[in-house]
């Protein structure tokens, strides 16, 4: 477990393609996965850093905060633009961020936003300062057109998170974890030293359903009794968006209230890394100055988890590309 005092999120925004898909859903789907409806790239000239770069332009003048204070950026995304460079390098150069900065991307999805925030913090508390952290996926791009059970539950979203160093001590928890072994579990099948191997994804669902609906609320009761925070400290649950029937049985599993849980999945898909900064925007009149219990879970295997306060934070509307 790590334990912060000085980190916190001074502010979240948000940004979608301007395209709604409505999916035409059965009763069974519905159950199950739960994603009614979803913004996607269609003409698909939009890229995740152009979203991210939205939503950090907002953040950036919602927070008033000056260019040169920020001390680093954090690219979380699996739809990176380029195998390398780092997308973090070219967002540095579009938001005409100093030279003197650390930027890098973290190549994860559905765990990111856990991870891309416990680095935030690391370095938020190294620097004594500011940072970005920027999150975004478009999976949809790497789905075949064909492949129904997929197609219906991806979204397209990018966030922006800043995270600043604050002298009056707030403790945040983490934890986290890896299993490589159900790596095959999800994946985009390529080789890229080979021109003419065309890229299939691939995601066996059950699988990952029963790895993490085990793992998860064990996860998760571990970090509560290290930190000694008790359930009825928590004001909301907000795990990543992976599909209704995952999170309702994680959620049931914990004796977590449905009120208590919050939801974008219906309306904006799974959004991977950006799902519960997404989600926190979506909900942004429920969290102000709350108690989270944040869970991101999902390709790797990887998993994260994280007990922090949400006050004075600014968020933004969810703007459209």
């Amino acid at each position: 477990m790590f334990t912060f005092k000085n980190s916190k999120i001074s502010g979240i925004a948000g940004c979608v393609p301007n395209n709604i898909i409505k999916n035409n859903l059965s009763s069974k789907e519905l159950k199950f996965v739960g994603v009614v409806s979803k913004f996607y790239d269609k003409k698909g000239t939009i890229k995740t850093s152009d979203l991210c770069l939205t939503a950090a332009r907002n953040l950036i003048k919602k927070l008033n905060w000056k260019k040169e204070e920020i001390n680093y950026i954090i690219f979380v995304s699996q739809t990176r633009n380029f195998i390398f460079p780092s997308t973090a390098c070219i967002l540095q150069n579009e938001l005409n961020l100093a030279k003197d900065i650390l930027a890098f991307d973290i190549p994860l999805g559905c765990s990111g936003f856990i991870y891309g925030l416990i680095n935030s913090f690391l370095l938020s508390e190294k620097f004594k300062g500011k940072g970005l952290l920027l999150l975004g996926d478009m999976s949809n791009k790497f789905v075949d057109i064909k492949d129904k059970q997929n197609q219906i539950l991806f979204g397209d979203a990018g966030a922006a998170v800043g995270v600043d160093y604050s002298k009056s001590k707030t403790k945040s928890y983490f934890s986290f974890g890896t299993d490589g072994s159900g790596s095959e579990y999800i994946k985009y099948d390529s080789n890229q030293f080979d021109n003419k191997f065309k890229g299939k994804f691939i995601m066996k669902g059950g699988n990952v359903f029963q790895y993490m609906s085990k793992k998860i609320p064990l996860e998760v009761i571990e970090l509560m009794q290290k930190s000694k925070v008790e359930m009825n400290q928590i004001d909301y649950f907000v795990p990543h968006q992976a599909s209704k029937f995952l999170i309702e049985t994680i959620s049931k599993k914990l004796n977590i209230k449905n009120e208590k849980v919050l939801l974008s999945l219906r309306n904006f898909g799974n959004t991977n890394s950006a799902s519960i900064p997404i989600t926190l925007l979506n909900k942004k009149k429920k969290v102000i100055n709350t108690k989270l219990l944040l869970s991101g879970f999902g390709v790797g295997l990887s998993w994260g988890n994280c007990i922090l306060d949400l006050h004075d934070v600014k968020f933004t509307k969810i703007l459209k590309l």
